[in-house]
């Protein structure tokens, strides 16, 4: 039955259309889109006359979020020479405007550390959120930052994620941040290498609170109509942002298309969001919608699949699959079964509107196609992403029909699977395993200075739990497409409902635990974040001086942290104890 499955899958992708993807992706990227500006609400309109025309429940919600544009900036070298050198200023940069700063600036290579109280830093690469958050702990007054290539490439430098709290507002940056192109670069660099240099370096930014668009299509499902996908992507952009978002954008609306056209077919429904205030307020659009709608979000959403930056001329590499654990053998299948490579698991990131992991909603994709030789990683955030990303050349002319056409329709899979697969498609055997593998590499790195043998010993007996849980899954499946739809009959009804249940428990349980530093309530800061943040620092136990108060304070935040994994894996374990049991009916035993 599988077979046939995948046969009605295929005829639904094969349906998606190279012309409407070019008609929704030409225009949307015919004009800027900043966060509130004209051109997005044009673009906002057209969601919603697009998804109405489609029969979708549709929504346009205007919301309020910190906001904060950039306008304009200049570098004058004063001495030892006089010269104007063309740059940008970014996203929550100081606004210097209408004074600005005379300082002496210094090149520092990047990775290196210096002595810069009260200067300027010039390093090569992006303006990105964590190094412009070091350089100004570091009492830096501003930052120059050279970018490979002819054009700047505009960024958003706060770590603050979304909406600042009391807690989070010292983190809004307080530094002058600029670009420039690799000629202007090093020709300031070349200078400071002979010798002292003086600059003048003024910027202006608009940061404030600002009513931009949330964009919302709904279609429910007819068995679990309560319970929806979550498919996102964001509508604000830099310039007129062919690729980052409009391609994006085109698939949302070619899915809702053929989503809409075979809701009979769905179990579950889909639900489509476009956030602004993603390029120009870290994430707020969806930032916002986790904390308004948190409730919802824990109840009913059964995926988080983000979209971003696809169709890009010369992105033919599929060789990762951005995701939690738990959805790797869903991001795995689509892409060997519509693009021919097999992808290899990559940890979703901290970045691209992932603001759902404290309320435990598994993830897929954030990335999907990549430059064929991922390009030169200084040039972008992401290995992988064109060279165009965040500069005005990202226009129309950089799309490759044929790859959106192929993007499409491995997001088109994904979204089908998800809302028509009558047991949800998630592996927690692969969630044991990465729980497995990160305790083990944090043990290793603590030594015989923590001991992490329980924490491990409740994950390989919950690897073995969940080993059960997925055969009885299987067998569900298996059953379910034997009987066929709407014919399976309410004791395999029941089941399947306890075991879908258990499996959106399941994470909501541990993605806390693996993936987030804060309370399930907050949100991280946008920078990286490894495997159990919380329990990391166990792993610098080892070098420290166990006689030392600061090693018996850490030690007793270890134990607690230890703790707090335990628990989860023991909840966890639980849960599927008690769904095994539930669950088990005549014929369906294991």
């Amino acid at each position: 039955m599988e077979i046939f499955e995948k046969k009605r899958e295929r005829q639904v992708v094969e349906e998606v259309s190279s012309e409407q993807l070019w008609k929704h992706a030409a225009f949307i990227a015919q004009e800027d889109r900043l966060s509130g500006s004209e051109g997005e609400t044009r673009a906002v309109q057209y969601f919603k006359e697009t998804m109405d025309g489609y029969g979708l429940d549709v929504e346009i919600l205007e919301i309020e979020n910190y906001i904060s544009l950039p306008i304009r900036a200049s570098i004058t070298v004063l001495s030892p020479a006089t010269k104007e050198l063309p740059c940008i200023t970014h996203s929550f940069s100081v606004s210097t405007s209408p004074h600005a700063i005379d300082a002496e600036v210094v090149y520092v290579p990047r990775g290196r550390d210096a002595d810069v109280k009260g200067k300027i830093v010039l390093s090569e690469g992006l303006a990105a959120p964590y190094s412009c958050w070091a350089w100004e702990e570091k009492g830096a007054v501003g930052l120059l930052w050279i970018n490979a290539g002819e054009l700047p490439r505009n960024m958003i430098i706060t770590t603050v994620w979304g909406q600042p709290t009391p807690e989070t507002a010292r983190f809004i940056p307080r530094i002058a941040v600029a670009s420039m192109n690799q000629v202007n670069g090093e020709y300031l660099k070349s200078l400071c290498q002979k010798g002292k240099v003086q600059i003048r370096l003024l910027t202006e930014t608009w940061t404030g609170f600002k009513k931009v668009p949330l964009a919302i299509a709904n279609i429910q499902g007819k068995v679990e109509a309560e319970k929806y996908v979550l498919f996102n992507g964001h509508i604000d952009s830099w310039h007129k942002g062919a690729s980052d978002n409009a391609t994006a954008n085109a698939c949302m609306l070619e899915t809702a298309r053929l989503i809409a056209k075979y809701k009979s077919e769905l179990r579950r429904g889909v639900r489509f969001v476009w956030w602004s205030g993603h390029s120009h307020g870290r994430y707020s659009g969806s930032n916002w919608y986790a904390d308004y709608h948190w409730e919802d979000l824990y109840r009913n959403a059964v995926a988080n699949l983000n979209v971003d930056s696809l169709g890009c001329r010369g992105a033919t590499d599929y060789s990762e699959a951005d995701c939690s654990a738990e959805l790797y053998e869903v991001g795995r299948s689509v892409l060997e079964d519509y693009t021919g490579q097999s992808p290899r698991y990559s940890r979703i990131g901290r970045s691209g509107d992932q603001s759902f992991w404290g309320i435990g909603i598994p993830a897929l994709f954030q990335l999907l196609s990549r430059q064929a030789h991922g390009g030169d990683a200084s040039q972008v955030l992401v290995p992988g992403l064109p060279w165009f990303w965040h500069t005005e050349a990202d226009t129309i002319d950089k799309i490759d029909p044929n790859i959106l056409l192929k993007d499409t329709r491995v997001y088109m899979a994904a979204l089908w699977r998800l809302s028509t697969s009558p047991v949800l498609p998630l592996s927690f055997t692969d969630v044991a395993a990465e729980f497995i593998r990160y305790l083990l590499d944090i043990q290793q790195k603590a030594g015989e200075a923590f001991d992490l043998s329980s924490a491990l010993k409740k994950a390989y007996t919950f690897q073995a739990k969940a080993g059960e849980l997925q055969k009885m899954c299987r067998k569900a499946a298996e059953n379910y497409s034997f009987l066929g739809q709407g014919t399976s009959g309410d004791k395999l009804e029941s089941k399947i409902h306890v075991l879908n249940r258990c499996l959106m428990k399941l994470s909501r349980t541990l993605m806390p635990v693996n993936y987030s530093a804060v309370d399930r309530f907050e949100a991280d800061r946008a920078m990286p974040i490894p495997p159990f943040p919380r329990l990391q620092q166990a792993g610098e136990m080892e070098k420290m001086n166990r006689n030392d108060a600061s090693f018996k304070f850490l030690e007793r935040k270890m134990v607690r942290e230890r703790n707090r994994v335990c628990y989860a894996l023991t909840e966890a374990g639980e849960m599927i104890d008690q769904t095994l049991q539930e669950a088990r009916v005549d014929g369906l035993a294991l």
